[in-house]
């Protein structure tokens, strides 16, 4: 299920920003001596065709390039979530008083395949659904773990 609502400094960056919660994992570059690329899993707290941000509750920020994978919502009943993969770069971290968890930035690169065309596709059924909701407040939670691996995550 997805939460959405019109976020207030939306106008401030390059593209309009719409608060979506999406699962996501985050794979960190190989470490020499792992046999897995470190990730994590998370949701997105509000995202848009040029980049994302993130709840956490503790700071997972790393400089470079790092790999994000994103469930979108199936494209209609009963169908499995769409994959979407793009590199990224990690480019701030903060932590809000307000929310009691950090908060970390991502820039989209480079997307995979028809990842771009399929996000800008969920942001603007997420915009449709929104205006004929109305505007919703999804909780701040993060919900994030650890995981070494992922059940809907496919890197092929």
């Amino acid at each position: 299920m997805t939460k959405t609502s019109l976020w207030k400094y939306a106008e401030r960056r390059e593209d309009p920003r719409t608060r979506l919660q999406l699962k996501l994992a985050v794979l960190y570059p190989q470490i020499e001596g792992r046999p897995h690329r470190p990730m994590f899993h998370g949701k997105t707290h509000d995202i848009s065709v040029s980049g994302l941000s993130l709840v956490v509750d503790y700071n997972v920020f790393q400089e470079g390039e790092v790999t994000v994978v994103l469930a979108l919502p199936p494209a209609r009943a009963g169908a499995s979530p769409r994959v979407v993969t793009s590199t990224a770069e990690m480019s701030y971290a903060i932590h809000s008083t307000k929310l009691d968890a950090y908060k970390i930035g991502l820039t989209f690169h480079t997307f995979r395949g028809d990842g771009k065309a399929l996000l800008e596709a969920a942001l603007r059924e997420a915009s449709r659904e929104e205006s004929v909701e109305g505007v919703q407040d999804p909780d701040a939670a993060s919900d994030v773990n650890l995981f070494e691996d992922s059940e809907w995550l496919d890197l092929s």
